[in-house]
């Protein structure tokens, strides 16, 4: 069953019915992704994710023959320090009740859309197009869209140990 022609079956749009998709997509990612990290690798996870990026990006370009190879080292990195993370870094989110459940799934939610934004600033844009609209490669990788993505995770981070330590 084709979710998206259910969607423009009820009159919007194709771009807006493939953010609708990629938003239900993400959200349930996040749910899963969330659950299976837990709240003790949540944090570390994210540090992970801007060590991998930070590597990735300083590697010469000469290295990578596509950007198929790119997103494959990003990812390699990104599991590789996620199995070996116990050796380098220690931080969870602590707390319990409602306000534990959203603070859970908020960061998976952000680390997932981290995670896509990055993953598709590799593609050429005429690749992504295949696999988002181009009003989610703007909300992703154009413009200011990547830097609030790097920095959204870190501001949440911020907001729930400030709130934590009240």
């Amino acid at each position: 069953m084709n979710i998206t022609f259910l969607f423009s079956k009820l009159g919007l749009s194709d771009d807006l019915s493939q953010d609708i998709m990629l938003l239900i997509f993400i959200a349930f990612v996040s749910f899963v992704y969330g659950i299976l990290i837990g709240r003790t690798r949540l944090m570390t996870v994210l540090i992970n994710i801007y060590v991998a990026y930070a590597v990735v990006a300083v590697v010469p370009q000469e290295i990578f023959d596509g950007y198929e190879l790119k997103i494959l080292a990003f990812l390699g990195i990104l599991a590789l320090l996620t199995v070996l993370n116990k050796r380098f870094f220690d931080i969870s989110l602590s707390g319990s009740g409602s306000g534990f459940l959203f603070r859970v799934f908020s960061m998976s939610f952000l680390q997932v859309v981290l995670v896509l934004s990055i993953a598709f600033s590799f593609f050429p844009e005429n690749a992504a197009m295949e696999y988002i609209s181009g009003s989610a490669y703007e909300y992703l990788v154009s413009g200011w869209a990547p830097l609030v993505w790097m920095i959204a995770p870190l501001l949440l981070m911020f907001y729930i140990y400030k709130k934590i330590r009240r």
